[in-house]
């Protein structure tokens, strides 16, 4: 208790330190110093995990961390989508990716290997910050695997062929882009809700 009572103490002043002096240099890097700190406490004390939340839907019929990801997803669609709309409205100039195969199979591939390593690239995170060092081999991995990705990923384009991506605001404009977007979203949630009533369990 003495060591969590001085870290109590002590890791706020550190934090507000850190930010008066970054303040000094560039107000910007301060407020982005402050917002991570926020996003980091918020996520450690809900426990968020991205893996969980898929995990806990399918084996054990747990919703609460699916609902709060697609709630997640929707607030940031919404409100980056009126930002954009208002602050680019020919459309956000981003370098958007091409799709092929490897646009569904990375994700399930990735998602198979959360599972086994105990969580998603955020918990891993705070699972190393909360001093659970058996972490360090899962963030290993992630840095090996991006790395590896990163350098071969051109043979793996070329295997997989491409497309061009669909960039929802080009094609139907910020109103519709919204619209198709919370649709999805909402489609997703229903689905969880059903899947909660139905009771439906792997485990």
């Amino acid at each position: 208790m003495p060591g969590k009572a001085l870290f109590a103490l002590t890791a706020p002043s550190v934090v507000l330190l850190v930010a008066w002096r970054l303040w000094e240099q560039n107000p910007d890097t301060a407020v982005m110093w402050l917002l991570g700190i926020a996003m980091g406490a918020m996520l450690q004390r809900s426990r968020y995990c991205v893996a969980a939340a898929y995990r806990d839907t399918v084996m054990f019929g747990d919703t609460g961390l699916a609902r709060s990801l697609l709630l997640a997803l929707a607030i940031s669609s919404v409100t980056f989508g009126v930002i954009q709309a208002m602050r680019w409205p020919d459309g956000f100039p981003i370098a958007a990716q091409r799709i092929s195969a490897g646009t569904l199979a990375g994700p399930v591939l990735f998602g198979i290997g959360m599972i086994p390593a105990g969580g998603c690239a955020a918990s891993t995170l705070l699972r190393l910050g909360e001093g659970n060092l058996r972490f360090l081999w899962t963030l290993a991995g992630l840095v090996l695997g991006s790395l590896l990705g990163a350098y071969h990923f051109g043979w793996w384009e070329k295997l997989l062929g491409t497309a061009q991506p669909v960039y929802l605001p080009a094609a139907l404009g910020w109103p519709g882009a919204i619209l198709v977007q919370s649709s999805l979203l909402l489609a997703a949630f229903l689905v969880i809700k059903w899947w909660e009533r139905r009771g439906s369990v792997l485990l």
